[in-house]
């Protein structure tokens, strides 16, 4: 039995309802115990063909902080959240991304650590939104997932034959699904799962349905889990991102991602100053963030007590701040943020809509095999360039219908 390290009477969080019988007491089990469930649990991942994460805020609290209540930290978020580092967990669930144990991250919480402990953005879905991501911005509880996030989160859900739950209280949000489906798989014959295996000091609502259950530190578990895979990681260190603000990209002037037959390639500059616009099918709306409602909105838009007139989602680049990892940006008025990673991302095309492109793109026509390389950049061409036509609306295009609430199935 897991020993008692924490004793509190009162539910893990006040703003999440819970059974009456769960408090936030925390739990630890036994060295020996810990060691033995992580060797099961490397032969889980040895066996499984498709592993997925399912985080929550306790991965990232010691750093950024938390709303539930723990021994560990204190409720509410730490100063400076945005230049937060990531923690052992994150540097080694990176690690194990770029090794190829983890094929996808279903992400709850909005801090970019995993990505900026080198996680790929490509295979990690913000599932409640991101501070890095203008298009997909944080999402209230009364608001709607993304519509492409909750689609990939569906696939993640149907699909994964292992699911690794850390720090999440299983709550019975939306998104929980990815973790109990796969619970509910495992005692079925006709669409066959290894399961769910649970990492976190509390107890939950869903402990009785996990493959395997831990009462621990995700550092601990997850140190003894690259001892028993065979794996080091080395000193952990922040991704090293490009140190350049204008990469040529493998997407067209919407930001859509081409095919790799396609003769173009288009600079995406953001250099400060530089003109930039949101990309269509964002979430901005859905999202129900007071401070960005006038963005896409049909109508003026009462933001603390200021009018705000409809906004196209057109704005510019403010600076690059890397002690944050992102670009500051000012989209109609109001501060966003995009991730510097994201450069990275859209120069492998990882993913396949880019969050923003610049209003007037410059675009390069690739050269022959065997010819000379046709160079530009967005502000002086050496080769032939076309400036684009673009749509200077992002948010008003058909076919960005929001579904599905952020708390319920």
């Amino acid at each position: 039995m897991p020993k008692r390290t924490w004793v509190c009477d009162k539910p893990p969080r006040d703003d999440h309802s819970s059974p009456s019988w769960l408090t936030a007491t925390e739990f630890q089990d036994e060295n020996e115990v810990a060691m033995h469930k992580c060797r099961q649990l490397a032969n889980l991942l040895r066996c499984s063909k498709r592993t997925v994460l399912y985080t929550g805020a306790g991965i990232s609290a010691a750093v950024v902080g938390q709303a539930a209540r723990s021994g560990m930290n204190k409720v509410g978020w730490k100063p400076n959240k945005m230049t937060a580092t990531p923690t052992y967990t994150h540097y080694a669930l990176g690690f194990l991304g770029k090794m190829g144990v983890i094929h996808s991250w279903v992400q709850q919480n909005h801090d970019g650590l995993p990505q900026k402990a080198g996680f790929p953005q490509g295979r990690i879905n913000e599932v409640h939104g991101s501070w890095y991501n203008p298009s997909n911005p944080v999402v209230k509880y009364n608001g709607n997932l993304h519509h492409s996030a909750y689609e990939w989160m569906r696939t993640d859900t149907a699909t994964a034959d292992l699911v690794i739950v850390l720090g999440s209280s299983l709550g019975g949000l939306n998104a929980d699904q990815v973790a109990t489906n796969a619970a509910d798989r495992s005692l079925s014959t006709e669409y066959p799962a290894l399961g769910s295996v649970l990492i976190n000091l509390q107890q939950t609502p869903q402990d009785g349905c996990m493959t395997l259950r831990f009462f621990e530190k995700s550092d601990t578990v997850l140190k003894m889990l690259l001892f028993q895979l065979g794996l080091m990681l080395s000193k952990p260190e922040k991704y090293p991102w490009t140190n350049e603000s204008r990469v040529l990209v493998g997407y067209d002037v919407e930001g859509r991602r081409l095919p790799p037959e396609s003769k173009e390639q288009m600079w995406l500059d953001l250099r400060e100053g530089a003109r930039v616009k949101i990309t269509e099918g964002h979430n901005i709306q859905g999202a129900k963030q007071p401070q960005y409602m006038h963005i896409g909105a049909k109508k003026p838009v009462n933001v603390q007590g200021v009018s705000r007139k409809p906004g196209l989602g057109l704005g510019r680049v403010i600076r690059r701040e890397d002690e944050s990892g992102s670009f500051l940006l000012d989209i109609d008025g109001a501060t966003m943020r995009l991730g510097i990673w994201w450069l990275d991302s859209a120069a492998r095309g990882e993913v396949d809509m880019l969050p923003i492109v610049n209003q007037t793109p410059s675009v390069v026509k690739l050269p022959p095999l065997g010819s000379t390389p046709v160079t530009a950049t967005s502000s002086c061409a050496t080769g032939p360039v076309t400036k684009a036509k673009t749509r200077p609306a992002c948010s008003r295009v058909k076919g960005t219908k929001l579904i599905k609430n952020y708390r319920k199935y």
